[in-house]
């Protein structure tokens, strides 16, 4: 960082706490609190003339709703609820505070997560990287390092991937579920199938078997190739030793 770099005492983090009250400690002091837990320090507003989205991305794992600004930001979400190392996540609970040559700067990391119990705080990667980015990427550096967090840049997929995405993300919690039912499914794709042969042959209803089919993708059950078009017509199947 031009000038020197900021230390982790000149790091001031702010956030609301359980009751709604805001704090703001130094990164030194913030390692044990559970950001995960907190709302976020302010909630999100569109930007007029820019791209921006506010809505509630429902966490399908933890039943917890994100509150997104962006749609980067909840693509994002789509990729955290489908990683099954993620455990309770929240949106924007903090921001870092600094002063560099005089000038004040600050850093809303777009998530924080428990990942195999450790602290995460995730950024979403803007689209144009600029001087400012990375310097607030060096002192979110310095401030992980003195509270113990693990850091996490994330972008969204793009093209195809991105549609098949949102695809999953609509089937992720399936409400015509019955016991047995996603079993039944999965031992038809032992070896690579079809989506709509396997669901034939688990004689389910077309329409439910093809959601129910999608459902077992987004929870990773059933493994496709997502660099192409996700459709019912889509080659599935599962890992050896999956299928019980």
């Amino acid at each position: 960082m031009p000038g020197g770099p900021v230390s982790a005492r000149e790091i001031a983090v702010c956030y609301l706490d359980r009751f709604g009250r805001q704090r703001e400690h130094r990164a030194t002091e913030v390692g044990e609190v559970p950001f995960e837990e907190l709302a976020p320090l302010e909630r999100p507003v569109p930007y007029p003339g820019r791209q921006s989205f506010v809505t509630n991305a429902w966490a399908s794992a933890t039943d917890q709703l994100l509150a997104c600004g962006s749609l980067r930001q909840q693509q994002c979400a789509m990729l955290l609820d489908r990683d099954p190392a993620v455990g309770l996540r929240s949106t924007g609970p903090m921001e870092l505070r600094w002063s560099h040559q005089g000038r004040r700067h600050r850093l809303r990391p777009a998530f924080v997560a428990l990942r195999a119990r450790q602290r995460e705080v995730i950024c979403v990667q803007p689209e144009e990287l600029t001087d400012r980015w990375h310097s607030g990427q060096e002192v979110l550096a310095v401030a992980a390092a003195a509270a113990g967090w693990q850091i996490r840049v994330m972008e969204p997929p793009t093209g195809v991937e991105l549609d098949n995405l949102q695809l999953l993300y609509a089937a992720r919690s399936p409400r015509w579920l019955t016991v047995g039912q996603d079993q039944l499914l999965a031992q038809q794709f032992t070896s690579p199938r079809t989506i709509h042969s396997g669901v034939r042959a688990a004689a389910l209803p077309r329409y439910a078997g093809v959601d129910l089919a999608y459902h077992l993708i987004w929870a990773q059950r059933l493994h496709t190739d997502m660099s192409v078009p996700l459709t019912p017509s889509s080659t599935a199947w599962v890992h050896s030793g999956e299928v019980t």
